[in-house]
């Protein structure tokens, strides 16, 4: 197996930013300074909230603090009549009114009236005519292009211009609607008739009276008959079998037990390669999932949101989950460990980053005998093969835990994880304790042969990060020196 020592977090973290130094440190200047708003401070702490909302008043004007983007003028709100519309849940309403108009964040709606606007609930609001959603969480505003950012960013630094709109509060028009409810079985849906809304988009043909989450995580929906991503019905029906599959805080999939079907959001999975079945669920040792099918193993890329093949199907026989990141077929035991590879070009600037996800075969099957769970499977698991024993661990590359399975070579640790499976003591392993046990060497590494790498490319060749940054500097520097050029005419 190849050695990924030089991949460790703190190496890779070195060939990362030293090379960018110079780039980050200009660009973090000049977007510090265009981030810094002349008016943050003395709102924050001068500024007066209006209830429970996102607005303040502040110097005879409006403001709505909107997260991660900072304060943002409600552009021509009276101050006066200025207030928040009820809403439920009331916290942190983003919903404001004056005597003429209705806001969203500090978004003006033309066609809501001022006067007869209400709440409806879960987000919905309504002014008899018109209806609304409007969510209660911000998020970056995907019509603002970053390199227009950067540019808006620098304008706004060294000039009167308008802050750049970078996060919004997002809406959406509920069109054709008439009589809209509130639909309290499921957050951010409302009712109209025998239509069912989420987040203001109509859900075809769903039914209000068997609609309901697949799962208490993510945003799919099934009814009785059919299933849904959000507001978008799927090409497939509800067998009773549907499960959300995760890699934690990487990728998420719709998967049907009965036909073996996946979708991560809209994306169907090849029909042609079906069924499928999947390998890492839940695993914190992985970037990528893996599935397998009758004709190969694949791997769902996040960046061009389609299945890749890596190879022929390498399992003998059913798979099955000794832990979330450790398996078995008829013949060999495997794990799953991620990392992060940086290739460089010219001048060691990195010009590719790639995650990668392994999987690897690591020993024969028979033998192997789980002794028990470490702070009840949190931490991990402890298993013998010959007199031999391991650890399997189950806190992963988040926890700076970068591999899989470790072989342990001191006595004291054996007998401080089994007397924590007998509940003996049941606070002496801590995530310190296994760092520590790693890196005093008393747990080592098992290694194996790589069987299929999942790798995707988080940014490539083209390096559109290192573009933007390019750009912002170019940009910022013009500026500088024309509004220097300018201020020394002046003195004359």
């Amino acid at each position: 197996m190849r050695n990924y020592e030089e991949l460790k977090p703190n190496n890779l973290a070195i060939k990362l930013c030293l090379p960018l130094l110079v780039i980050f440190t200009c660009a973090f200047f000049f977007f510090s300074m265009a981030r810094n708003d002349g008016n943050y401070t003395a709102i924050d702490t001068n500024g007066e909230r209006i209830k429970y909302s996102i607005y303040y008043k502040y110097d005879g004007k409006i403001y709505a603090m909107i997260p991660s983007g900072g304060y943002y003028l409600v552009d021509g709100a009276d101050a006066k009549t200025f207030k928040v519309v009820d809403s439920n849940p009331i916290f942190n309403s983003s919903v404001g009114v004056d005597k003429d108009h209705v806001y969203f964040g500090n978004q003006r709606i033309g066609d809501l009236d001022a006067k007869t606007i209400k709440s409806i609930g879960n987000g919905y609001y309504s002014d008899g005519k018109n209806t609304y959603f409007c969510s209660n969480n911000s998020v970056r505003n995907p019509n603002l292009p970053a390199i227009v950012e950067a540019f808006q960013s620098i304008l706004y630094t060294f000039t009167n211009n308008k802050k750049p709109q970078s996060y919004i509060y997002p809406y959406q028009k509920l069109e054709g609607a008439k009589d809209v409810i509130n639909f309290d079985k499921l957050m951010f849906f409302a009712r109209s008739g025998n239509m069912l809304y989420y987040e203001g988009k109509v859900m075809k043909n769903a039914d209000p009276n068997t609609i309901r989450m697949v799962s208490e995580k993510g945003e799919y929906f099934c009814d009785e008959k059919n299933v849904y991503y959000k507001d978008e019905i799927l090409p497939i029906k509800n067998s009773g079998q549907l499960e959300y599959l995760e890699i934690p805080q990487e990728d998420y999939f719709l998967y049907d037990k009965e036909t073996g079907q996946v979708f991560n959001e809209t994306y169907m999975f090849d029909k042609d390669h079906a069924p499928y079945k999947f390998v890492g669920n839940n695993s914190k040792h992985a970037h990528s999932m893996f599935f397998t099918s009758k004709d190969g193993i694949y791997f769902y890329n996040s960046k061009k949101h389609k299945i890749k093949r890596t190879g022929d199907n390498p399992f003998s026989g059913d798979l099955n989950a000794l832990t979330d990141n450790v398996f078995s077929d008829n013949e060999r035991v495997y794990y799953l460990k991620s990392f992060e590879e940086i290739r460089y070009g010219k001048h060691r600037i990195p010009n590719t980053y790639i995650k990668h996800t392994i999987l690897v075969a690591f020993d024969k099957k028979e033998g192997w005998e789980k002794i028990g769970d470490i702070d009840h499977g949190i931490i991990g698991s402890l298993w013998e093969k010959n007199g031999q024993y391991y650890y399997f661990d189950n806190l992963g590359n988040t926890q700076l835990i970068m591999d899989t399975v470790y072989k342990i070579r001191d006595k004291n640790v054996i007998e401080h994880m089994l007397l924590n499976i007998k509940g003996e003591i049941n606070d002496n392993i801590t995530l310190d304790w296994i760092r520590s046990g790693i890196a005093d060497k008393r747990m080592e590494p098992v290694y194996g042969e790589t069987i299929s790498d999942a790798s995707v490319t988080i940014y490539g060749t083209n390096n559109k990060i290192l573009k933007v940054f390019y750009w912002t500097l170019g940009v910022g520097l013009l500026i500088i020196s024309r509004r220097y050029y300018w201020n020394s005419r002046k003195r004359y």
